[in-house]
């Protein structure tokens, strides 16, 4: 399944926008935050999961950096899952993959 740039555009968009809003609220102690959090991150994970996918015919740097990117955004699931239990190390797992994908942003094209 082919997804147009626009659509993954602002996929994309979406999800980082409900990512950040879990997380300040996660920070204010809301009760809905893990649910905000979750789903802004299964939205990324979508997102570079459709990408990933979409590179099997890129050359081997691009799908190694397609690759990691897929990698690190799993890192947003097991930050949903530290919210829910109540333990702070979400704040690990968004830092990583806050740094990956800054990495990564310079990486690719």
């Amino acid at each position: 399944m082919k997804m147009t740039k626009q659509t993954s555009q602002i996929l994309f968009f979406t999800g980082g926008i409900l990512t950040i809003l879990g997380s300040v609220a996660q920070l204010f102690d809301f009760k809905s935050a893990p649910w905000v959090f979750s789903a802004g991150s299964i939205l990324l994970i979508y997102v570079h999961l459709m990408n990933y996918l979409g590179q099997k015919k890129a050359d081997l740097r691009q799908q190694r950096l397609t690759r990691i990117g897929f990698t690190s955004s799993l890192l947003l699931l097991l930050g949903g899952y530290f919210m829910f239990t109540g333990s702070n190390l979400w704040v690990i797992a968004v830092l990583i993959y806050a740094l990956s994908s800054l990495y990564l942003s310079f990486r690719t094209e």
